[in-house]
């Protein structure tokens, strides 16, 4: 066998490993990007999710003679405000948001349709079981709690729910 053959076939050899050593770093950085994605995802429903629940603080707030008593807490119901957690949400139509009705559970009914529009694939068993809308009577903050649903444990809280959970809490 000649030199010359001998130095050939190293080439294709180096040629070789090349190949095999982009294509791993070119896996890698496929993977990287599909969890970038993910993230990417995650971030935009977390940020649906804070709006959805800054929405209402402030719809309660531009309605403080509803939600508030005399001395400045809140009132038990919120004034028509308050949702607990497994309870539906009033039932509103398009004629109830546009302009917004001046009656606190249209409101109520009118922020959950507004969710379901921004939050995609937001089912309303999800609304019923975990959005809440409460007051500390001790605190006298009012918490707002939003969710949206997720591929089950990819919550970044830790949790292996199929949703992540968004609470906002803040006095009127």
């Amino acid at each position: 066998m000649s030199q010359s053959s001998r130095v050939s076939g190293f080439g294709l050899i180096e040629v070789l490993v090349a190949v095999l050593l982009v294509s791993i770093g070119l896996l890698g950085a496929a993977g990287m990007h599909v969890r970038a994605v993910e993230y990417t995802m995650d971030t935009e429903r977390r940020q649906m999710a804070a709006m959805v629940a800054s929405e209402l603080m402030e719809t309660m707030r531009s309605d403080t003679t509803t939600v508030l008593q005399a001395t400045g807490a809140p009132k038990t119901d919120l004034g028509g405000y308050a949702k607990a957690k497994d309870a539906a949400l009033p039932t509103v139509t398009t004629a109830d948001c546009m302009p917004l009705s001046s009656n606190p559970g249209k409101r109520l009914g009118c922020w959950g349709a507004r969710a379901k529009r921004v939050i995609p694939e937001l089912p309303d068993a999800l609304i019923t079981s975990t959005f809440t809308v409460e007051a500390d009577a001790a605190t006298n903050v009012v918490s707002i709690t939003v969710a949206w649903p997720v591929k089950k444990g990819q919550c970044l809280d830790g949790k292996d729910n199929d949703y992540c959970i968004y609470t906002l809490r803040s006095r009127l």
